[in-house]
């Protein structure tokens, strides 16, 4: 077609008579296109498949969620600030129990008017911090005693204060986030292994009868995994050495059924257990498949920036912010976090060799400064595992060496039985570091599953409260062991694995690099399954796919505990038979169950 553009004068303009009438062009219509043949459309896209294929081969995640504390100052510190009678009370001095003996407390005009005498008497220090000492939303300080003052309605709250713990960004962070993963294995601990075999340790042995027959109640610091019928192999028994069936869990009344299991031996047949350890064995047979114990060990995962922090995750990869409108039942402030950088699992395998099926929010929490004198205001943070308080936790043969991380202390420990406090699992933990001490589980090669049987906890106290104070007649101010835990990693599960355990040989095609081989020509394994499948399991895992990553929105609930409410522990300061004084600690009040307990069942 010729393309010059074409000109066409109207007939209307000939004469004034003329009229515009229709005119025809011929145009020359040429193409070197043509229609595609119907039979030539061979294959259809199917969206679907193509964003399956692309959501199951990538290994990019994003991680963010909201943390909601649940925190209170209730161990808080013995001496702070002084309040003079001519300076106002204020949200940023450091109050503690030395702050009631002040007389702007003692002097109450209106509770220690004497009128026999016509003069005020003053208020003793006991008198003083039982009447002001408050506690409001879980968080414990005083209302300006000035009923005359301004701010008389005004709460102050003891140290450590809120902002101590608070999750919110402000100019010193109290805590720190990273992401970690299950990498190595410590098979070395006291826990696990002995001098001559390894295994779970038994710290004690109890008489119990069990359908009339004298047994034997074993008890273990952490959860034995252990139910009523299983086979387990005991050694450090010596004659007594040999395999045995669990006749029951727990005690007589019900109890522990997680830390204590009863086999059939006489316990007056028993000598010590000071060498006694023991494994599940899995298979039906005494020449089963053992199972092994051990801690896991978590390092900071990979990003996909490796130029940044040598492709780790650090304390300036996420941001964390305080949610909008949302609060705890305790009026705390929720958080949200969000991890900047990419985390890449695609050439990272955990513990066992295997494609990583979860990683964790690992929490650490800072020392802070002290603003009175530029210190460190908390204790070193040590780890240390949470236990069962059961019998042998205390006994001398194993305390230093079990690492109960709601017995753990700084300095002296003030106990009657023990000079020293356990061992930590790590002294002093820091974000700076790489790897962190994460749970101690059981694993054995007949079901390739790994059981956590007590996760770490991190413990911490004020370096006020280790002090010695100041002793005024019987008003003995320190030093106070008891401290706040916290268990610092959260499971973000990204991958599961088969429900069933496959088994094939050099014939068999597809086997994983991470079988288990039985050395007799033979492999085991379970497969790693795609997301969104379901294969026997509870709830089916499944999260956002977006923009070629993995989106992992996580909800945590973050409590801070202290390690003797109860006094079970001798940390409590204020227990029975302890050289200490008052001001007490707050004690805790226990949950009273309205049921009856219904004894274990008999084998018989």
């Amino acid at each position: 077609m010729n393309n010059d553009r074409i000109k066409y004068r109207l007939r209307g303009t000939d004469s004034q008579l003329s009229t515009d009438t229709d005119t025809f062009i011929n145009l020359n219509l040429e193409g070197s296109r043509r229609v595609l043949p119907e039979n030539e459309i061979n294959e259809t896209v199917n969206t679907a498949e193509v964003f399956n294929n692309e959501r199951q081969s990538s290994k990019i995640y994003r991680v963010l969620g909201t943390i909601k504390p649940i925190i209170s100052n209730v161990l808080f510190n013995m001496t702070g600030d002084q309040p003079s009678p001519s300076t106002q009370f204020s949200d940023t001095a450091s109050y503690g129990w030395s702050v009631f003996n002040n007389n702007r407390f003692r002097l109450d005009p209106i509770d220690n008017f004497n009128n026999d005498t016509g003069q005020y008497t003053g208020l003793t220090y006991p008198q003083s911090y039982k009447k002001f000492l408050k506690e409001r939303d879980g968080w414990f300080g005083f209302y300006n005693p000035d009923i005359l003052d301004t701010g008389s309605c005004d709460f102050y709250t003891m140290e450590p204060k809120k902002e101590r713990f608070s999750l919110k960004p402000s100019d010193t962070k109290k805590w720190e986030l990273t992401i970690t993963y299950p990498f190595s294995s410590d098979t070395t601990h006291f826990l696990v292994t002995g001098t001559t075999f390894g295994g779970l340790k038994i710290i004690s042995n109890q008489a119990v009868t069990i359908g009339g027959v004298p047994s034997v109640a074993f008890s273990t610091p952490v959860r034995h995994n252990l139910k009523q019928g299983d086979l387990v192999f005991i050694e450090g028994l010596n004659t007594l050495d040999g395999y045995y069936r669990v006749t029951r869990t727990g005690l007589d009344d019900g109890s522990n059924m997680e830390y204590y299991f009863s086999v059939g031996i006489d316990d007056a047949d028993i000598t010590s257990v000071g060498s006694a350890r023991f494994r599940r064995v899995l298979g039906g047979r005494e020449n089963g498949f053992q199972s092994k114990y051990y801690l896991r060990l978590f390092k900071k995962i990979t990003t996909v920036n490796t130029n940044i922090n040598n492709g780790t995750i650090e304390d300036d990869d996420y941001e964390i912010y305080q949610a909008a409108f949302s609060q705890t039942v305790f009026n705390d402030e929720v958080c949200q976090f969000v991890f900047n950088e990419d985390i890449d699992v695609g050439n990272i395998t955990d513990n066992l060799g295997r494609p990583i099926s979860e990683m964790f929010l690992t929490t650490i929490k800072t020392r802070d400064s002290n603003p009175i004198n530029g210190q460190n205001f908390f204790t070193p943070i040590q780890a240390g595992l949470d236990c069962g308080n059961v019998a042998g936790i205390f006994s001398p043969d194993f305390y230093p060496d079990i690492p109960d991380v709601r017995q753990l202390r700084d300095g002296p420990n003030g106990l009657s039985n023990y000079n020293d406090s356990p061992l930590p699992l790590t002294a002093s933990v820091d974000i700076s570091g790489d790897t962190f001490y994460g749970d101690i589980v059981e694993y054995n090669d007949y079901e390739l599953i790994e059981h956590v049987l007590g996760g770490v906890g991190h413990r911490f106290n004020t370096t006020d409260r280790i002090g010695l104070g100041s002793i005024s007649g019987l008003l003995a101010e320190g030093p106070r062991h008891e401290g706040y835990f916290y268990y610092p990693h959260h499971r973000i599960k990204i991958r599961d694995f088969s429900a069933y355990v496959e088994q094939g040989n050099a014939n068999t095609i597809g086997i994983p690099d991470y079988a288990f081989d039985l050395g007799d020509g033979r492999w085991l394994w379970r497969d790693l399954l795609d997301i969104g499948i379901n294969n026997g399991q509870e709830e089916t895992l499944n999260y956002p796919y977006l923009n070629g990553a993995h989106y992992m929105y996580q909800n945590f609930c973050f409590p801070v505990r202290r390690q003797d409410p109860y006094g079970q522990y001798d940390l409590y300061y204020g227990y029975e038979g302890q050289l200490n004084y008052e001001p007490f600690d707050i004690v805790g009040v226990g949950i009273t169950d309205n049921f009856d307990v219904n004894s274990a069942e008999d084998a018989c």
